[in-house]
């Protein structure tokens, strides 16, 4: 009895399902290799009108077949886009999304402008042999409402976004994806946020940035105390 129970242990140990921010760096993998100790995403702010992303990593031994759902409530209060990532290209696919090794999913979660503020349960779900792991995540739809704007192809890094809108400095489209990627979304949230800066007080969002000719910092989760302050605006 004592063998069966520490088996049945093992073998739900052996599969996980986890939320990130967007700017963690994920390995092949599913393993966190920067920031050393990554957000904790339980109960994320999401913005109305707008994206706010996250990745999932499900991490199964090869050869493990299962399905991974995205639980809501309540229902439908967001929509919810599903994306494989493989390497910096985004490749959308189907929910529930059935898979057989470990994968690194980008999840994109649209709020509509009229939606209620309150907390809703955006939560991944991984079924393995009928066996359920969960991951709890109570969303918090806040007031802060982004403007309709027109996204322009590029992939530039979110910290030079807000640097062009902060200290004035000309934003680099040159650089452009063939297709959907990690880096062009990252640029569409951060055309978002300076959307919402838009009504925010320069002076506070200079103090969160810092000196405009400063080195970027190593941690790529820097940038979200910026997203932060602007998503608790009213």
């Amino acid at each position: 009895m004592r063998w069966s129970v520490f088996l049945v242990c093992a073998f739900l140990n052996a599969q996980s399902v986890r939320v990130y921010s967007e700017f963690a760096r994920i390995d092949a993998s599913g393993e966190v290799t920067a920031p050393e100790h990554p957000r904790e995403i339980l109960s994320p702010a999401i913005v109305r009108n707008g994206f706010t992303s996250f990745q999932v990593v499900v991490q199964v031994p090869k050869g493990t077949s299962y399905w991974l759902y995205i639980g809501q409530n309540p229902d439908d209060a967001v929509r919810v886009t599903m994306f494989r990532e493989s390497g910096e290209k985004l490749e959308k696919v189907d929910l529930p999304f059935q898979g057989t090794s470990t994968e690194i999913l980008w999840m994109d979660v649209w709020v509509d402008r009229a939606a209620p503020v309150r907390r809703i349960k955006i939560e991944p779900e991984l079924n393995v042999a009928g066996d359920w792991v969960i991951y709890p995540m109570e969303a918090r739809v806040m007031d802060a409402t982004a403007p309709e704007l027109r996204v322009p192809a590029g992939s530039a890094p979110a910290v030079d976004v807000m640097r062009s809108h902060l200290c004035g400095t000309m934003l680099d489209l040159r650089e452009r994806e063939s297709a959907l990627t990690v880096r062009s979304s990252q640029f569409r949230n951060a055309l978002q946020d300076t959307g919402l800066a838009a009504n925010a007080s320069k002076e506070a969002l200079r103090r969160l940035f810092g000196a405009c000719d400063a080195k970027e910092p190593e941690d790529p989760e820097w940038y979200l105390r910026i997203r932060d302050y602007l998503f608790r605006m009213r």
